[in-house]
Order: structure tokens, then C-alpha cells, then sequence
């Protein structure tokens, strides 16, 4: 397939693609660590053990129709980067409108993750109802929409055209920023030249944000809202354009909880750790192209016990509600 994406970008299909080992046993081709990241990306982990899960339903029932709905996962430990991942699906259920996978992830006979995920027959004419889009501009006392005052309906939330993408973003506080030690400095280019290398890129909509790259407010908003895609275009197959929305629904997410606590790598106490602990997915649109820009809103209820909880919901471009995703992960301030 031919590819638009800059020369030195990652490739997305390549990321999440398997090796056939055996029945029900598959093998990661590339692993990716990010540079601030304890191990594997999770991200990538959830992509390829749901279309390992994939794979199986699809030899089991040759032809059939049932796609990826949910997916549900804990991850275990860190992956090494340099060893590949062996996935094993168990066969949990067949039935006539709902199939079910489990895979345990490992390495060197170790786990490092599990997944269960489920798949089912589309239902086209059921009823449907959905939130409507985030309300702009975010507030932090804002967690779902629906205020019924006039003076909170918001306005039109900024085009991908709009915005500018994180690499530039980061680029450009990192030039106005006035006496940042060389530590911190090298820290935001190494960031800026990952995000420019990823197979996904990203658009905050808030141009203010800036700010947050180096010290959290502690009025910070407690919401995120950004505009992602892949950069090369993704094969035309509805559940494996599903597990790119996956690779993608765990970049920053967790850290929406990190920032609306007003924890970050300069503030006081600083963010000690942040790591995922699970992360669920529920789909609810077979249409989307992950290489048309899609909306992620992202909101944290709650951090106590040096944990931290994240919700999401992914929009096509047209407004129409695909995906709805949650995690909770380690929040830990460096005490």
C-alpha cells in the first residue's frame, strides 16, 4: 500500500502486524519503546493481541462477519523491546451472534499482559443514541456535556486544519522559554523528534497549552482534546483499522490524570511515576478511517492511592460517536 507519511515516520501497519506461529500462536515483528517509557508501548501490546484475537476468530469462522466490540486488558509487566512477544489466544466461545477471545502476552515465558476481547454480529437496525461532542472551550469543572444554561453551550471546537501538530507545539515552547535548564531542554527535543517519527500523529486543539510542557497549573484542566490519525494511510479491514484506534487510545492518556492532579516533570512534588495499570475499549462504529482525523476527549474523575482514572471517547470527524475507552493507571508523586 503506498504511503504518504514523512520517510522517517513509523510505519503503523508494521507495527501491529503478527507472525503465524502456530494455531492460535502468534509473534510480534516490531516492538517500539517510547524514550521516557519504562518498556513496550502499551499502546502497541493492545493492537496486536486484539488482532492476534482477531486472526483466530477469523479461522475458526471462515467468512464471517462478527468485528472486534470490545476489548478488555491488565497489563503485567514492562515488555522488553529487544525480545518478541509471543501471543496465545484461547478459544472461549462461539456462538451465533458473540464470539470471545482471551490472549495471554509473554516473554521468555513470562506474562506481561492479558487481554479478553469480544466480537459480534452487527445490528444495524437497533436503536441509537450517543453523547454529543465535548463542549469548547474545556473548563476544568466540566466532566460531561449537557448543561442546559445558554451561557455554557461553548463554541465550535477548532479543525485539525486549526491546530498545530505536538511536535511544533513543544518546538515552539521550548523557544520561548527563558532559562530551562539543558536537562529539560534536551528532554523536549528528544520528545518533539519522537512524536515527528510516530506512525500517529496529533493536534491539541488548546493553542494555550504550551505552558504545561515544563509546569502544571494546579488549575489545569482535568480534560484533554486532541485530533489524531495515522499518518500513511491504513488497509481498508474495519477491525484492523480498530486496533490502530487501540495502538493510538494509549498515547497520553493516563497522563490526563497526572496533569489534572498538577503533577509534571517540574512541579512540586513532581510526577514520580505514571504507568498503565488496564484499559478497556468499546466500539460502536465500523466505519472509522484512522487516517481521517478522528477526535479524542479525554477526562480524569479521580486520583487517590497513587492511582489515577481516565475516560475517553473517540469522534469521527463528522461528529458521529465510534469509541469509548477507560484506564486506570499508577499516579505516583515523587514524595
Amino acid at each position: 500500500m503506498p504511503s504518504d507519511a514523512p520517510p522517517t515516520a513509523q510505519s503503523i501497519t508494521n507495527a501491529i502486524d503478527l507472525e503465524h506461529v502456530d494455531r492460535d500462536l502468534y509473534r510480534s515483528r516490531e516492538l517500539w519503546k517510547p524514550a521516557q517509557g519504562r518498556g513496550v508501548f502499551g499502546g502497541q501490546i493492545i493492537a496486536q493481541a486484539a488482532w492476534a484475537a482477531t486472526q483466530s476468530v477469523r479461522r475458526d469462522e471462515p467468512g464471517t462477519k462478527k468485528g472486534l466490540h470490545s476489548l478488555h486488558c491488565y497489563f503485567l509487566n514492562f515488555g522488553n523491546a529487544d525480545i518478541p512477544v509471543l501471543y496465545q489466544v484461547q478459544r472461549l466461545r462461539d456462538g451465533r451472534s458473540y464470539s470471545t477471545r482471551s490472549v495471554l502476552a509473554s516473554q521468555q515465558g513470562v506474562p506481561i499482559f492479558s487481554l479478553t476481547c469480544s466480537f459480534c454480529l452487527a445490528e444495524p437496525d437497533q436503536p441509537v443514541r450517543a453523547l454529543p461532542l465535548p463542549q469548547w472551550p474545556l473548563k476544568w469543572h466540566r466532566t460531561e456535556e449537557g448543561q442546559k444554561d445558554p451561557k455554557d453551550v461553548g463554541d465550535r471546537i477548532p479543525e485539525p486544519e486549526e491546530c498545530d501538530a505536538t511536535e511544533e507545539v513543544m518546538m515552539r515552547a521550548l523557544a520561548a522559554a527563558k532559562n530551562l535548564p539543558k536537562k529539560l531542554q534536551d528532554f523536549v527535543e528528544r520528545q518533539a523528534e519522537e512524536r515527528r517519527q510516530s506512525s500517529i500523529e496529533l493536534r491539541n486543539t488548546d493553542k494555550r497549552e504550551i505552558g504545561h510542557l515544563f509546569a502544571f497549573d494546579k488549575t489545569a484542566s482535568q480534560q484533554q482534546l486532541y485530533w489524531f490519525r495515522s499518518r500513511a494511510p491504513v488497509e481498508p479491514d474495519p477491525d484492523f483499522q480498530k486496533c490502530v484506534l487501540a495502538y493510538a487510545s494509549d498515547l497520553n492518556f493516563i497522563g490526563t490524570a497526572a496533569r489534572a492532579t498538577g503533577l509534571g516533570a517540574s512541579t512540586k512534588p513532581r510526577l514520580g511515576m505514571l504507568a498503565s495499570l488496564d484499559h478497556s475499549m468499546y466500539f460502536y462504529d465500523t466505519t472509522v478511517d484512522a487516517h481521517d482525523w478522528n477526535l479524542f476527549y479525554m477526562n480524569s474523575p479521580v486520583t487517590s492511592n497513587g492511582r489515577g482514572l481516565v475516560h475517553g471517547r473517540i469522534y469521527k470527524r463528522d461528529g458521529t460517536l465510534a469509541v469509548v475507552c477507560t484506564q486506570e493507571g499508577v499516579v505516583r508523586a515523587a514524595l
